[in-house]
């Protein structure tokens, strides 16, 4: 999150408040399924500050709605007029990533905050074809045992075709009360087949990663998403790993939506002694405001790291693959990334409603934006469909073990 002080440079304020992983637990993604990450404290004195003396600016709004809601054929309610007016605000940005949500919708979504959810229990994307993917299921969930599986598409929810639909809509459609059933319609790709299921809601803890030695010696670690507290939970993995032999890591991000810019920060920090980690630009009160995230001491600056990613690895995952690589510190395997560097802001109004929008734009050490263009990895390895190996992680095994015998 971004802080202004006094003389208007940018400081990084480090304690924010958690923007989750991506899922319908739901583990919740990030804009397209993908954003770089959210702030909240630190915008509400820029976002919306309407001056108490511009009353009469948005006077003719409320006149408008006073006057349709009583007298025009179509009968209206306030409240839809008021979120076709915010609607339509938000669609003179050209911004895919501004939305609006009812205060049911926004309830929802902070909901979806914490770390113990009920729903099904996957994680999902959205492609670039604006389909709802499953890319992870989580064992022992409803998901789990419906069999579920990477790769299906969500097409329907309760009967409602939700294609383009934003994520942050279709998350509330799907998460529920536990013991409540919710109907999907999913498409299975590599059958061509169709299945309808009925899935009944549980609550169950969501993980924010997983880890074990493999090799004897190579610690792998997938990280599902950049939340708070979640560098936190990765220095003691590492130093557990460390502590069972491992001399290398391999950090799985790949299908990491993104998730908290200052978790993406705190996690190069651990890699890094000195260097840019991002640099922002971003809008705030009418001002153009150039931040810099610069690294401190870490912990664990000589370990081999590489890094993996794929193309659904987005937002602070490539801000984290990317400032790695520029400051020498990872080597990136896999395919390349989704390409979003832009982040957003999450603000709640005064009726509990809530709006996103974007206010900045991110760029690696290098000074390139991978907004649109994604990371290209060191090596390039592509993952067929129908693979019945995980030839990216062993591909990443064997360059560990180069960098390992290097240091013997």
């Amino acid at each position: 999150m971004l802080n202004v002080n006094k003389s208007g440079d940018t400081v990084m304020k480090k304690n924010v408040l958690r923007v989750v992983i991506a899922a319908i637990v739901v583990i919740f993604t990030f804009s397209t399924g993908l954003w770089i990450g959210i702030s909240f404290d630190s915008f509400k004195k820029y976002v919306f500050n309407v001056n108490q003396n511009s009353t009469s600016e948005i006077k003719p709004i409320e006149e408008a709605i006073n006057l349709i809601s009583g007298s025009a054929l179509v009968e209206k309610s306030k409240e839809e007029l008021l979120k076709a007016a915010i609607e339509g605000i938000l669609s003179v940005l050209d911004d895919k990533h501004a939305e609006y949500f009812t205060a049911e919708e926004y309830k929802k979504i902070m909901e979806s905050y914490s770390g113990t959810m009920s729903g099904i229990g996957v994680v999902v994307t959205l492609d670039n074809e604006g389909r709802v993917v499953v890319v992870r299921t989580l064992s022992d969930t409803p998901a789990f045992y419906a069999s579920i599986t990477e790769g299906d598409i969500i097409t329907e929810v309760d009967g409602m075709d939700i294609k383009d639909m934003a994520l942050e809509k279709v998350v509330p459609m799907i998460k529920g009360e536990e013991g409540t059933d919710v109907d999907l319609t999913i498409y299975r790709y590599l059958e061509e087949e169709i299945i309808e299921l009925t899935i009944t809601r549980a609550k169950f803890v969501i993980p924010n990663l997983v880890s074990e030695v493999i090799e004897e010696d190579i610690g792998h670690i997938w990280y599902y998403a950049f939340q708070n507290g979640g560098a936190q939970q990765l220095d003691k993995e590492i130093q557990k790993l460390i502590e069972d032999g491992a001399k290398g890591l391999i950090l799985d991000m790949r299908y990491n939506p993104g998730g908290v810019v200052d978790d993406a920060v705190e996690v190069c920090d651990l890699f890094l002694d000195e260097g840019i980690i991002v640099t922002t630009r971003e809008r705030m009160e009418d001002k153009e405001i150039i931040g810099k995230y610069s690294a401190r001491e870490g912990k664990y600056t000589e370990i081999p790291l590489v890094i993996l990613i794929n193309e659904y690895s987005a937002s602070a995952s490539e801000m984290v693959a990317g400032a790695l690589r520029d400051n020498k510190r990872a080597i990136l395997v896999g395919e390349r990334s989704y390409g979003k560097g832009v982040v957003q802001v999450l603000y709640e109004l005064s009726d509990g409603s809530g709006i996103k929008l974007t206010t900045a734009k991110y760029f690696l050490p290098s000074g390139l934006s991978v907004d649109g263009v994604g990371i290209e990895p060191d090596i390039l390895v592509e993952l067929e469909p129908d693979a019945t190996e995980d030839i990216q992680l062993n591909r990443a095994v064997e360059e560990m073990k180069a960098l390992i015998s290097e240091i013997k």
